[in-house]
């Protein structure tokens, strides 16, 4: 889709209200990609994701949990006393700053979308920078670059909240939506039954950049009729600092217990999997489920 980066568009836009409403703006009617995929009613924007995103950030100003083990070499750079607070909640309030033109795009877009990713968000970045003007504009392409380049303590965090906002997401739309195992045939039955509704001939290339985008091509089985699974097998190693490591260990725990009142199965792929320290041997005997 020629709007995915419509950087021609950006040129237009020249104010810091211009910022605020069509770019900011748009981050409010882009769709999370990865629900659009599973027919989730009502997907969260990406306004929405990086809002809870930023309430994460603030949990790193709260003292040291004591559950949490800072002792090792890899996780002592997580210490909240060792964290930059206020870089972590810009970075994390503006990580996906660029898909109000750049556009969602996930591993299972088009390829040509995925394989040219990098380079269309910074376009886009450089475009905002346009817009709003410094220094406000290079200090946004400078948090997403970082954010990006996953080298500093606040870049790893911001990616830890990413990865878990979106699990803990993906909880409550199973939580909401997904139906007990036993009704998924009777569901099957009456959907059958149902009149086909005809395309409203949205965007289908999986970009987001639609605000009620048809059924993209690439679609899953819907959220009412199965788990969320590649959601949590994709980062069942992923976190990297304690703190939400722990939180997402507790989450799986979460799903788990609902997940057996719907009558579904939990898969081991589905529970935490490290193994890379003592701590995380631990964690993922207690998760693995």
């Amino acid at each position: 889709s020629d709007s995915v980066c419509d950087c021609t568009r950006a040129t237009m836009i020249t104010d810091s209200l211009s910022f605020i409403s069509d770019i900011c703006g748009a981050l409010k009617t882009i769709k999370r990609t990865g629900w659009v995929r599973h027919s989730v009613p009502l997907p969260e924007s990406d306004s929405d994701h990086m809002h809870r995103c930023a309430m994460c950030a603030l949990l790193v100003t709260q003292p040291a949990d004591p559950r949490d083990d800072y002792t090792h070499p890899d996780t002592c750079r997580f210490h909240p006393s060792k964290v930059d607070s206020t870089r972590l909640l810009q970075m994390a309030v503006t990580h996906d700053l660029c898909e109000s033109l750049a556009g969602d795009v996930t591993p299972f877009c088009d390829p040509s979308l995925v394989n040219s990713k990098e380079e269309r968000e910074g376009q886009a970045m450089r475009a905002i920078q346009k817009v709003v003007g410094d220094p406000l504009g290079e200090e946004l392409f400078g948090l997403w670059r970082e954010y990006e380049d996953q080298q500093t303590t606040e870049a790893l965090l911001c990616k830890d909240i990413d990865k878990f906002e979106m699990v803990v997401q993906a909880y409550e739309y199973e939580k909401e939506h997904l139906l007990p195992r036993g009704k998924v045939a009777e569901a099957d039955e009456e959907d059958a039954k149902a009149p086909v509704a005809e395309s409203n001939g949205g965007d289908d290339t999986g970009t987001g950049n639609s605000g009620n985008s048809s059924k993209s091509k690439d679609a899953r089985p819907d959220v009412r009729r199965e788990p969320l699974r590649g959601f949590f097998v994709s980062t069942s190693s992923s976190m990297k600092s304690p703190l939400f490591r722990r939180l997402d260990g507790e989450l799986r725990e979460r799903r788990q217990k609902m997940l057996h009142e719907k009558g579904w199965d939990v898969t081991d792929a589905e529970g935490q999997q490290y193994a890379d320290r003592d701590s995380g041997d631990s964690d993922a005997k207690k998760q693995k489920i």
